[in-house]
């Protein structure tokens, strides 16, 4: 499966996702845009890293459409078969996010996790940034003690992958994208 990640405006990003046996996906513009690392990247790497299999990627990969993404218009599909893909497309969403498990709920919070933890060292200290890093201590307490080991020893590959894609997200021109291969076992970037 391939992941577009696309500068699709100043403040705007959106996502293409190509598979091999399913209708291509795109949002966009896509939730949560930064312009250090949108926030679909985030999830991309701590669920790369994670292993995370039923998170928003591996979910996609195995038919779904993480409830957000839409089948592309255009392309070979007549829009007759283009709305049947479609209905297709959500009943199996619907399936796969109901049955993803705690796999799924850890990628939303591992990603909120390592996403104010390497934000918080980058940004100037303000009360919201306070804020965030008081939720993310409760939301951390409120982990078990082997996922918050998990989360603790990927640390240091989803920063090194975090400072390589924010250093390519922030040179990529409006119209460009980064594009990576999912399952993703190698670094990023």
């Amino acid at each position: 499966m391939k992941v577009h990640f696309i500068r699709s405006g100043e403040r705007r990003y959106g996502m293409r996702i190509e598979r091999a046996d399913a209708p291509v996906l795109v949002m966009d513009p896509a939730p949560g845009f930064d312009p250090d690392l949108p926030h679909d990247m985030v999830h991309f790497v701590v669920e790369a890293v994670l292993g995370i299999g039923t998170g928003v990627f591996g979910q996609i990969a195995a038919g779904g459409d993480a409830g957000s993404f839409h089948v592309e218009a255009g392309g070979a599909l007549s829009a007759k078969e283009r709305q049947r893909a479609a209905r297709k497309q959500i009943a199996k969403g619907m399936k796969l996010i109901k049955n993803q498990g705690r796999e799924g709920e850890l990628s939303e919070l591992a990603a909120f996790l390592f996403d104010i933890a390497w934000w918080s060292g980058q940004r100037p200290d303000s009360a919201a940034q306070r804020a965030a890093i008081g939720e993310a201590e409760r939301t951390r307490a409120s982990l078990s003690a082997d996922e918050r080991a998990r989360i603790d020893a990927a640390r240091p590959r989803v920063f090194e992958d975090f400072e390589r894609l924010s250093k390519a997200w922030r040179a990529l021109p409006v119209g460009d994208a980064l594009t990576f291969e999912w399952p993703s076992t190698q670094p990023m970037g």
